[in-house]
């Protein structure tokens, strides 16, 4: 049982060392969203948005604003301690 639980535990705090913008959740009760957990000392703007349009993306969606963000480390964790929600809408148009 120890032996899983460590299992288990050793890639989730990996995780929490991340400094890579990664999303947290996908959706809000008005519909689609990307929230984004990034570091602001290692991710430009740019990067943050791309990640949220990636994210989007995955409903045939793209980012058509922003909800907000705020300092969230024990969600997001120590190397990504800020948290960008984006809100998904529209429809993704290719060039």
């Amino acid at each position: 049982m120890r032996t899983l639980t460590l299992a288990m535990a050793t890639p989730l705090a990996l995780a929490a060392c991340s400094t890579i913008p990664r999303p947290l959740v996908p959706d809000t009760p008005e519909g689609p969203a990307s929230y984004i957990c990034y570091s602001s000392w290692t991710s430009t703007p740019a990067e943050v948005r791309a990640t949220a349009e990636r994210q989007c993306g995955h409903w045939g969606l793209r980012v058509t604003g922003v909800i907000g963000q705020e300092w969230a480390p024990f969600r997001c964790g120590l190397g990504t301690p800020m948290v960008a929600a984006f809100r998904c809408g529209g429809e993704f148009s290719h060039p």
